[in-house]
């Protein structure tokens, strides 16, 4: 933003109107939208189809960003690959390109995708961009395969909130800061949903009864956030489109969604909400550069299989009914299900297999030692159905030994000073038939150490615990300084146990003292 001598405009009462005028000049939003379909009216979106909330369905991010004409996308600015994994058409790939956008459709089609989400950075009054510039292909190509017979996936938006932080909005070049506990930073926020729907037509906007869909990335881009800020999207779009919007938000977002989800399925999937599932087929940003080295391999398609064969597992009287699938074309990083030279047609082949497995809800059953057993346990060196997480991230420990007994201590760990965790995954065949039941944990460890533990679980009632259930609290066991082993009980009531804290399902957080804790056993018994 410009800069202002504050000073000389409180001596200059002339002055000082002139700068408040430049001021507002600058940081003033396009009143009209790039598009043709604002505004609408409810009467627009009387012939649309749409999804219904509960009808299981599958949708995939869209990139669009490359241009094989001007390399972008394509080319390091240093001169290497920009990519990964690479299309299998390189000759046409441009978000310019009707055909490339065409083809592309047609191959979500044949995987059985209902619905994309062209990932969009549209920054409000940039136009000439490629994320607008690459949109009236894609509905052109959209009408066409139309025209042809075929029904391509519904159009939603990724709003790729980046834009909040990184953005040249300001007329210096220089990035506005997004503050969205402001009036203009929520209409800064708006805009940009105002700027993509304006470009697509409403009959092929994706919708969940009725409503378009919006995902939401990272809100750590904002500079501030508040719990009005979906409120005013919401009013400002039923105002401007006769409709209401079907929010999807990460979970740090503040304010009501109408779904949860997590970008990341394709390096920890599946990452499952009550409404939606994330997964991919693996990870690999190694041409990216500047960033440390990270790779989830696919195993031959291994890792795309076994993450949906784990969702496929869920009972569907209570699974999530949307499954995100990222990536459709992230080439830089390696998390595409795209033609590709590296993979040919084979992960489209196994998400049509997949899609059609999910629409018809359809319930896998994998033979596994534990879904008729009645408990499942942890040891020191052994595992029947219940593992300790590895030691890494904010759940670090290591392995001791008092007297006879083997144990484990939990560690320092570098994110907190103030309290340690130790994470358990429950076997998953043997979750996912305890949704809504109540299970009893029992925990054996050593008095001494810290001041108390108590456990956070995964639990299917969203009012309790701080994101959509995961993390509900449940007991506190004061520690005191004998040193002999002892057993804590702990009632889980309502259990969802589908990996939702920190990627576990329940763990132990201990907290005072010296911060450590041994635990010898852990049990887990579900009541009947």
């Amino acid at each position: 933003m410009t800069v202002i001598d504050r000073d000389k405009c409180l001596w200059i009462p002339l002055l000082f109107i002139f700068c408040a005028a430049a001021f507002a000049a600058n940081d003033k939003l396009p009143q009209k939208p790039p598009g043709k379909f604002f505004p609408l009216q409810a009467r627009d979106h009387r012939s649309a189809d749409s999804f219904k909330s509960g009808q299981p369905i599958v949708g995939t991010t869209y990139f669009y960003w490359y241009d094989i004409d001007t390399k972008t996308h394509i080319i390091n600015r240093n001169g290497t690959d920009a990519l990964t994994t690479h299309p299998a058409d390189m000759n046409d790939i441009s978000y310019k390109r009707v055909s490339w956008h065409k083809q592309q459709l047609k191959d979500m089609i044949a995987a059985g995708v209902d619905f994309l989400l062209p990932v969009f950075w549209g920054v409000p009054g940039k136009y000439d961009g490629w994320s607008f510039a690459g949109l009236p292909p894609l509905v052109e190509a959209h009408s066409i395969l139309e025209k042809e017979g075929h029904q391509p996936p519904a159009i939603g938006l990724f709003y790729d909130t980046s834009i909040l932080k990184w953005n040249r909005f300001n007329k210096n070049g220089t990035s506005y800061h997004v503050d969205l506990t402001t009036d203009f930073g929520k209409d800064w926020f708006y805009t940009a949903i105002r700027d993509f729907f304006s470009v697509i037509p409403p009959l092929k906007w994706a919708r969940v009864d009725g409503k378009p869909i919006v995902f939401l990335y990272a809100a750590a881009f904002a500079k501030k956030q508040g719990q009005k800020q979906f409120e005013y999207v919401r009013g400002r779009f039923k105002k401007d489109f006769g409709s209401e919007l079907f929010l999807v938000k990460q979970p740090e977002w503040l304010g009501q969604a109408d779904a949860m989800y997590s970008w990341g399925g394709a390096v920890n999937g599946p990452l499952i909400y009550r409404r939606v599932a994330a997964l991919g087929p693996g990870y690999d940003h190694s041409v990216v550069p500047g960033r440390r080295p990270l790779v989830v391999e696919r195993r031959d398609g291994k890792t795309y299989i076994e993450r949906w064969s784990k969702v496929l597992q869920l009972n569907p009287k209570h699974r999530p009914w949307m499954v995100h699938v990222e990536t459709w074309n992230e080439w830089h990083e390696g998390t595409d299900i795209a033609d590709s030279r590296e993979y040919g047609r084979s992960y489209i082949v196994l998400t049509r297999r997949f899609a059609d497995m999910w629409r018809t809800k359809t319930q896998l059953r994998v033979r596994v030692p534990y879904p008729d057993a009645n408990s499942v346990t942890w040891g020191a060196g052994q595992s029947e159905g219940l593992r300790l997480r590895p030691s890494s991230g904010d759940g670090v420990w290591q392995v001791r030994r008092f007297g006879d007994v083997e144990a484990v201590v939990s560690d320092t760990n570098p994110h907190s000073d103030k309290s340690r965790y130790l994470y358990f995954n429950v076997d998953d065949a043997f979750a996912y038939e305890l949704f809504g039941r109540t299970v009893l944990v029992s925990v054996t460890y050593r008095d001494a150490g810290c001041s108390s533990f108590r456990l956070e679980y995964d639990n299917a009632n969203p009012q309790m615990g701080p994101f959509e259930g995961a993390f509900r609290p449940v007991g506190n066991i004061p520690v005191g300084g004998t040193g002999k082993w002892k057993t804590a009980k702990f009632t889980l009531p309502q259990c969802r146990l589908m990996n939702r804290c920190n990627g576990a399902d329940f763990r132990i957080v201990i907290v005072g003292g010296d911060l450590s804790l041994a635990i010898s056993r852990v049990k887990l018994v579900r009541t009947r």
